[in-house]
C-alpha cells in the first residue's frame, strides 16, 4: 500500500475540505467506468438516460483512467466549504496553471488519449472553454437538485469525524478513517493502491475531503504545488445509495419529514447521538418495526445519518436536521 509519511507538524496541519465540483468529478467518474462503483448502479442507471450531449466529454474525461485525472482539475481548496463556481474557476480560469503540462502527464498513464485530453493537450484554451462548458451542464444536470442532500451527508460525516478527534484524538480518527481501505500506524498513513514509494508531506499537513460518489476505495492528489488531498468515501454512501439517494418524497426534500411523530424521533435522536433502532424504540414507546421507519423516512429527506458495524445500525442527526429541529419544531 502506498503510505503518507507524518511528522508532528503535519499532524497540526490536518484538515476537512466539502467540494462540489470534486464531487461532479466522482460523480462523472462513476458514470463513465465499465463497471458501476458499489451501490450507484441504480443511480448510473437512472442519470445516464438525462445526461444532455453537451456534458459527455466530462465523463469520457473523468473515467479515462480509474484513479487519476489531470492535476490542474484537483485545486488547492481555499476554505472547508467553497461553492461550485469557485471551484471550476480556479481548475479552467487561471492561466497560470500548466494545464498542457498535467494534460501530458496525464495522457502518459492512459493506454488511449481521447478526444477531450488530445484537445487540452494541443489546445490548451480552446478544451478549457469547452470544459467549462460541459462541467457547467453535467453539474446543473446530475448534481445540482441532489447537492442539499449529498451535501447534508458529506457535512455530518466531517462533524462525525471532528468530534471523534475532539474525544479521542487525531489517533483515533485517522485510524477509523475508512477501513479497510485506509491504515494508520503513526507515523504512515497507508491507502490502496498500486505499490509506491513513500510520500513524506514535509509539513505541508493533509486535506481530507469525503465522497459521496468514491464508493470503491481512496483517491489521492499529490504534486509539488499545493497541500497534499486524500478523498476517501463518506460513511454513510453506502446507506444513503440503499435508500435510493434521499429520493421518494413527493417534493423531492423534506416533505414526508415533518410531522410530530417524526419531530419526535428527531428530537429523541438529538437527545441520544448514536443510538441504535431498539434505544430509539424504547424513548419513543414504539415497535422497533416503527423506530426503523421513522429513521428510514428520516434518512431519505436528508436529516439522519446511519452508520453499520456488523449487526448494529447507530443514527444521528446531520447538521440539516438539527436546523429543522431547532428552527421549525422546536
Amino acid at each position: 500500500m502506498p503510505r503518507l509519511l507524518f511528522s508532528d507538524s503535519d499532524l497540526g496541519r490536518v484538515r476537512f475540505a466539502i467540494l462540489p465540483f470534486q464531487e461532479t468529478l466522482k460523480a462523472a467518474r462513476g458514470l463513465g467506468l465499465p463497471k458501476p462503483p458499489p451501490g450507484l448502479a441504480g443511480w448510473r442507471h437512472a442519470t445516464r438516460a438525462a445526461l444532455p450531449e453537451v456534458a459527455r466529454p466530462v465523463v469520457t474525461l473523468c473515467s479515462a483512467h480509474t484513479r487519476h485525472l489531470p492535476d490542474f482539475l484537483t485545486p488547492q481548496p481555499s476554505a472547508a466549504s467553497v461553492s461550485f463556481e469557485d471551484e471550476l474557476h480556479a481548475a479552467l480560469d487561471d492561466s497560470s496553471v500548466p494545464v498542457q503540462q498535467d494534460t501530458a502527464a496525464f495522457a502518459g498513464v492512459l493506454e488511449t488519449v481521447p478526444v477531450v485530453v488530445d484537445t487540452l493537450l494541443h489546445h490548451p484554451d480552446r478544451g478549457r472553454r469547452a470544459l467549462r462548458e460541459a462541467f457547467t451542464a453535467f453539474h446543473q444536470a446530475v448534481l445540482a437538485a441532489d447537492w442539499p442532500r449529498l451535501h447534508a451527508q458529506l457535512a455530518a460525516d466531517v462533524a462525525y469525524r471532528a468530534r471523534l478527534t475532539a474525544q479521542h484524538g487525531l489517533d483515533a480518527m485517522l485510524a477509523t478513517l475508512c477501513p479497510p481501505h485506509v491504515r494508520w500506524e503513526y507515523p504512515h498513513l497507508a491507502f490502496d493502491g498500486p505499490g509506491a514509494p513513500d510520500v513524506a508531506l514535509d509539513g505541508r499537513g493533509l486535506v481530507l475531503v469525503p465522497s459521496m460518489f468514491l464508493t470503491d476505495g481512496v483517491h489521492r492528489q499529490l504534486n509539488d504545488r499545493q497541500q497534499p488531498m486524500l478523498f476517501y468515501p463518506a460513511r454513510t454512501a453506502g446507506a444513503f445509495w440503499r435508500d435510493n439517494g434521499g429520493r421518494g418524497w413527493p417534493d423531492g426534500r423534506l416533505a414526508g419529514a415533518i410531522g410530530e411523530r417524526r419531530a419526535a424521533a428527531l428530537r429523541a435522536l438529538a437527545d441520544r447521538p448514536g443510538c441504535g433502532t431498539t434505544d430509539l424504540a424504547t424513548a419513543l414507546g414504539v415497535t422497533l418495526a416503527t423506530a426503523s421507519t421513522h429513521v428510514a423516512n428520516l434518512r431519505r429527506a436528508g436529516l439522519v445519518v446511519t452508520t453499520r458495524a456488523a449487526r448494529t445500525a447507530r443514527h444521528e442527526l446531520t447538521p440539516l436536521g438539527r436546523h429543522l429541529l431547532d428552527a421549525h419544531i422546536g
